[in-house]
């Protein structure tokens, strides 16, 4: 009989490795098999990842060379082996949870996973993110996250990080997880469009403690170059268009660009959008092209006060300006003079619930101007009895001039009354009624019903002329829906 030869050493561990090699891609034949069954089969959420996955499986073998697999095989402590440089996407999942166990397919070994997506989801936490040793890229845009999961520090090879647009705040936390020490592989960190950390001390902080990571943060304050103009409204030209729209927040101009003006909308999964500035200076040319410099112009005038009560509100009014010789309280409002006076009902519920100083002034400043706050509930009454009884803020001011900007803790339309010597049909309200149409309310001596949530301003009128000014608003109650910005006849001159 023909006896077998033995084998050297080196045959048989060649050996063994070609049949570790030949086992491990039989694994993957096996994986992609169960997951094209479930494709056909199955039409449960995570059949989508399942499909993304298998299709990054098949990019991998193929991939690989004609004389072996491309096979890299790390093993647990229960002897399995799985592909490593495995992608795991759960984007746009409707996931409020995340576990191992449910999330991802229970054959893919925890340490196989460089790459996992998460973005577009409802996701506050990532329970078991310690267990994925091996990740080099996390992604987490579009979530739930107040705070960065502490388990990163358990990372050692994550190079990149995406935690855009979530709840993220400036924390002690958050910085020392990132800085003390910082995370040993990082190289690329993307906070941008989280609402708290929008400062350039933050960037600069970061920046500074990590030179070795490329740092994104949406920075508005300061407001980088061309965003805005002007500090403040009372320091914006109300006569021009671009001061008319300050007013709007960056998401608000992009839906303009394309409600009005035919713009394709930006999708939330490709590159971030244009910046403020940018997005402006398209405006104002969609506008100079298809609009004019200027808007339309149209008219309605507020509700006659009769003279007997007006009278009395005059006489109040004065009395105010002679007891306060400067009064700013809203000093980004160019006006003489300004006080806000809070409803004793208000005021009473914020000290029961914060007790504080504050509270216990708007006591004091309404007890003080009482005589003032009767006469003007007086003149609401002749217009709205209803509305006289509910408002719960009462500004008065004296040379309030332009300053155009949005009511943001109004719930509801506005009142508002000008009683001075300055010309009729001069110094009323302009709002925003529609993108190409502005309405000037006449107030003088008239209670005009508007809705301060729509940018508006004070219209010209000589300031060399007194002008003082009551309006009368809603901050607490049931927020009324946004319908029209001004509530009367619409005169089109």
């Amino acid at each position: 009989q023909h006896k077998r030869t033995p084998l050297t050493p080196s045959e048989r561990e060649s050996r063994k490795r070609m049949k570790r090699e030949a086992k491990a891609l039989k694994q993957v034949e096996r994986e992609a098999q169960k997951v094209e069954n479930k494709m056909r089969l199955d039409k449960r959420p995570e059949v989508r990842m399942a499909a993304k996955i298998s299709r990054n499986s098949d990019a991998q073998l193929n991939n690989s060379s004609e004389d072996a697999p491309s096979v890299t095989s790390l093993s647990n402590e229960t002897g399995l082996e799985c592909v490593a440089n495995r992608v795991v996407s759960l984007q746009d999942m409707s996931l409020e949870e995340f576990s191992l166990s449910s999330s991802i397919s229970p054959s893919f070994l925890p340490t196989s996973i460089m790459q996992l997506d998460l973005s577009h989801n409802s996701l506050s936490e990532i329970p078991g993110l310690s267990q994925l040793t091996n990740l080099a890229s996390l992604d987490i845009r579009r979530n739930q996250f107040r705070s960065l999961p502490q388990s990163l520090t358990q990372l050692p090879f994550l190079t990149n990080l995406n935690a855009s647009r979530n709840h993220l705040r400036p924390s002690a936390d958050l910085l020392v997880l990132l800085t003390q020490p910082p995370l040993p592989s990082l190289q690329t960190l993307d906070l941008t469009f989280n609402k708290k950390i929008f400062t350039k001390s933050l960037s600069d902080l970061l920046t500074s403690s990590l030179p070795t990571v490329a740092i994104y943060i949406t920075v508005t304050s300061p407001p980088p170059p061309g965003a805005y103009v002007g500090d403040s409204p009372g320091e914006r030209d109300p006569r021009l268009l671009r001061s008319q729209l300050e007013p709007f927040t960056t998401l608000q101009l992009r839906h303009r660009l394309v409600e009005t003006f035919g713009h394709e909308p930006y999708s939330n999964y490709g590159a971030p959008p244009a910046g403020r500035a940018e997005v402006m200076a398209l405006l104002l040319k969609e506008y100079q092209q298809k609009i004019g410099p200027e808007r339309k112009l149209v008219r309605s005038l507020g509700t006659p006060i009769p003279s007997t009560v007006l009278e009395s509100v005059r006489t109040e009014l004065e009395a105010w300006s002679d007891r306060y010789d400067k009064f700013q309280e809203r000093p980004m409002i160019r006006a003489s003079k300004y006080m806000v006076l809070r409803s004793p009902t208000e005021a009473e519920e914020k000290m029961i619930k914060l007790g504080s100083r504050r509270a216990h002034s708007a006591i004091r400043k309404y007890q003080q101007n009482l005589s003032l706050w009767a006469a003007a509930k007086a003149a609401m009454a002749t217009v709205d009895k209803d509305f006289a009884d509910a408002f719960t803020g009462l500004a008065v001011t004296k040379g309030f001039v332009g300053s155009p900007h949005i009511d943001t803790t109004n719930i509801g339309p506005f009142y508002g009354l000008s009683i001075g010597d300055f010309s009729d049909g001069t110094g009323g309200v302009r709002v925003e009624l529609d993108p190409v149409t502005v309405c000037e309310v006449n107030t003088k001596n008239r209670l005009g019903r508007i809705d301060g949530r729509f940018p508006h301003f004070v219209a010209p009128y000589d300031e060399g002329k007194t002008r003082y000014s009551l309006i009368f608003y809603l901050t607490e109650g049931e927020i009324q829906a946004k319908t029209t910005a001004v509530f009367g006849d619409i005169i089109d001159y």
